[in-house]
């Protein structure tokens, strides 16, 4: 547990992780994401809980670079991400595993979540 200058525990996890601001995403005349925010601090936990059609997909594919949003910011960890690449998202730490993806039940989470991703080469 980190301490404060005074000396009391400070929170695990205290600064922004991630932050979504102003998120708009539309497919042709479909509006998917309108005026979405998002902001989570280092050491939480979050799910994304909605109706089919709610946009939780679309604003992770927006987090992960699959989509370019249509106007809104991005920082991880601060920095700004302008590319809208998932190239760069993962440059700043962001991994996702797609629904849509099959995952294989004989490897970890941890080896499913580094798939195709994995160091090679050197020492850890």
């Amino acid at each position: 547990m980190n301490q404060a200058a005074d000396g009391v525990p400070s929170a695990p996890g205290k600064g922004i992780a991630v932050s979504m601001t102003g998120i708009f995403k539309s497919f042709g005349g479909v509006q998917a994401l309108d005026d979405v925010s998002l902001e989570i601090e280092q050491g939480e936990v979050h799910a994304l809980l909605g109706g089919n059609g709610a946009g939780k997909s679309t604003i992770l594919k927006v987090l992960n670079g699959i989509h370019r949003p249509d106007a809104g910011t991005i920082k991880v960890a601060g920095k700004l991400l302008t590319a809208h690449t998932p190239e760069e998202s993962r440059a700043a730490g962001i991994a996702m595993n797609f629904q849509e993806m099959s995952l294989i039940p004989t490897l970890t989470v941890a080896q499913n979540v580094f798939l195709t991703r994995e160091i090679k080469g050197g020492r850890v």
